[in-house]
């Protein structure tokens, strides 16, 4: 993939650096909590100025709210997505649409068209994209960045997890190595710009 390399001021900050694909795992249902939506609004619209959006084929939830902001600025947008859910596509601009018909050829499509992998607040969906990336990106198959999101502590649970796992002797690798989490969104801008 051709990196533009481009400067661009966010805040006080000048960050050097080029356009990604970046997938937005997170929750497509517009119940989740207005908390949610203002962030993911405000991460969205630092994003979606000099990157690209791959995901879930979703106008609704956060999502949508991604999908939106990267449609008004204009930049190209992939969407994975199920055959079982096609009539979604129908309410979407995409520039690109990658069909699936199973999980395991979803997750293997969302991180091959990904440069960096950006989780917020979602479900099983997302809880299964996020797995199955770990895996892949801890076994070398991919090498892609994993930024988490941990809005209001929404993942502290699973990082417990995590961190039992490796106590526990369960597994060799401190997921610490394998991804970063954020709270803030200046520190995903400057998380996806290392």
């Amino acid at each position: 993939v051709p990196r533009v390399i481009r400067p661009y001021i966010y805040g006080v900050f000048l960050f050097i650096g080029g356009f990604m694909r970046v997938f937005v795992s997170c929750s497509s249902q517009d119940s989740i909590d207005d908390l949610y939506k203002e962030k993911a609004s405000e991460l969205a619209s630092l994003i979606s100025v000099d990157n690209d959006l791959v995901f879930g084929s979703s106008n609704a939830g956060l999502m949508g709210i991604f999908y939106r902001e990267f449609l008004m600025n204009k930049r190209h947008i992939t969407g994975i997505c199920y055959e079982l859910y096609k009539d979604l596509l129908d309410e979407l601009n995409l520039d690109e649409v990658i069909m699936v018909k199973s999980l395991n050829e979803s997750n293997n499509e969302l991180i091959k068209n990904s440069d960096v992998i950006l989780v917020l607040p979602g479900a099983y969906g997302t809880l299964s994209e996020v797995i199955s990336t770990i895996e892949l990106v801890r076994t070398k198959v991919y090498d892609r960045k994993i930024i988490f999101y941990n809005i209001n502590g929404f993942y502290d649970d699973l990082f417990k997890l995590f961190d039992k796992m490796y106590e526990y002797g369960t597994t060799k690798n401190n997921y610490r190595d394998i991804l970063k989490v954020c709270s803030t969104k200046e520190d995903i801008m400057k998380e996806m710009m290392v």
